[in-house]
This record gives structure tokens, sequence and C-alpha cells, in this order.
């Protein structure tokens, strides 16, 4: 049985001292016309709820969560980011290429056949029914393989799920696997907290952002749930990236600009 959270209101969250963030010179800040709008994900959702996942509830509704499944607050999650009109993917467990690693109690693994991988994914969509695309947790093993990523994206296809790959490896199959069902992937550009939350590291993504001038597609962003110091960080970037004039749109308007109808 899923585990219950006492309610709290959920409040806006003062933004931290931006000072580090908003005195340095960013070299590309005079000229914003080319830059792509920007799609952030928040990962791990499922393991905590309280002030902090409240907190998390309050920040832009163009920000989705990706919940894991199997987690004693999966379903609190997905409830709450319903209700705070937050998009929700699920973060689907798949085997990496570490077999040490442990990316939860059931998860996809090479050599599964197509009905565990389809039992699998809708047990996980029966548990985050309002999600609107899955991506990848761990699982650079799984995705850098054609057979079971094919498997999986028909899969998803077939739930009405799009996919993002997490981009774990740079040998990823899952856009060969979408070209064979005619399907787009995403695929995640930058993860904002590695290789820490600091303003030095927050200020590098941002001047980072340079290099995708020009591009069509949306720069997609990934972060973590895991404690205040990774939303205080996401909070820095969002208000820089704001006061910038750079466009934060939603996972769905993603997929939208990729060619899929509304």
């Amino acid at each position: 049985m899923e585990k219950t959270e006492e309610k709290t209101e959920s409040k806006s969250v003062s933004t931290p001292d931006m000072t580090a963030i908003e005195s340095y010179k960013y070299t590309w800040s005079n000229n914003t016309d080319a830059m792509p709008p920007v799609v952030i994900i928040i990962d791990d959702f499922g393991q905590n709820a309280g002030q902090l996942l409240d907190d998390f509830s309050a920040l832009p509704k163009e920000i989705a969560f990706s919940i894991l499944p199997d987690l004693p607050y999966t379903q609190t999650v997905a409830r709450l980011a319903e209700k705070t009109n937050h998009e929700t993917l699920i973060h689907i467990p798949m085997q990496a290429l570490d077999h040490q690693a442990n990316p939860g109690k059931r998860y996809i693994r090479t050599g599964m056949d197509k009905y565990a991988i389809s039992d699998l994914l809708q047990d996980f969509y029966a548990q985050i029914p309002n999600a609107i695309a899955a991506n990848n947790h761990m699982g650079s093993e799984v995705t850098s393989d054609l057979a079971t990523m094919n498997i999986i994206l028909e899969e998803l296809d077939n739930l009405g799920l799009y996919f993002l790959d997490s981009a774990t490896t740079n040998k990823s199959a899952a856009f060969t696997a979408g070209k064979n069902l005619g399907l787009k992937i995403a695929k995640r550009d930058i993860f904002l907290d590695v290789p820490d939350n600091s303003d030095a590291t927050i200020i590098n993504k941002i001047e980072g952002l340079a290099k995708y001038k020009g591009r069509n597609e949306p720069v997609v962003i990934i972060t973590h749930c895991h404690n205040r110091d990774k939303l205080n960080a996401l909070q820095k970037f969002l208000k820089q990236i704001d006061n910038m004039g750079i466009e934060l749109i939603s996972v769905s308007q993603l997929f939208r600009k990729l060619g899929y109808p509304a």
C-alpha cells in the first residue's frame, strides 16, 4: 500500500541568492534572437514527499516531472503533478552497462521478451496514468540494444506515449528504433546538476547554451529532485534564463515542435 503524506499547502518558493549568476558576463547574452526554447524535466520523483515535493510543484507548470514506478510516493507525485498542472513522464528503470548499478526492484533488461516488456510498461503506466511520455532511468545497456528498444518504443506508441532518450550512453539505438517505427525521439542535451549544484556549474551551463543558437529543436535539460540544493540551483537557472529572454516550453510542446500533432 502506498504511504500517505500529511497535506501541506504548496507555497511559492523564494529565489536563492542570484548575485554570482547575475553578475557573470555571459558572452552571448546581448542577442538571444536565435536561441531555441528550453525544456526542463526533473527526474527521480517517487521516493520522497512533504515540503520539498510541494516546493518543486510550485515551479513553473512548463516543467515536467519524471516519476519512478514502484516507489512509496509514485502515485502521490503523479496526483500532485496533475493537480499543479505539471506534465509527467514514466521514468522507466532500465539495465545499465554497469551491472552493479541498481535501477530498481523491477526494470527492463536486454534479452527480455516482448510480452514481459509489455506487461512491465503497462503496469508502470497504470501507476502513472497521466504520463504523456517516458524516459530512461539508467539504461545505458538497454538503450544501446536495438532489438530491445524496438520493443520498448512499439509498446510506448501503443500506450500513446512519447519517448525521450536521457542519453546515458553515446551509443544509444533509440533514434534508429524510432526511425524503424516512424517515430520521432527527443534527446537530453544537458544534465543541469552535473557535476554539482554550485553557482559555477550553473553559470557554465548557461554559458554553454550558446552552442545551441540557431538550432530549430528545443534544448532538453534534465535535473533531479533529490534535495533542496538541486531545487535552489534550478531556481537560479530559471531566473537567469528568464532574464535573458529564453522561452521555457513543456514536453508536449517539444514533441509538437518535432512534428507530432497536438
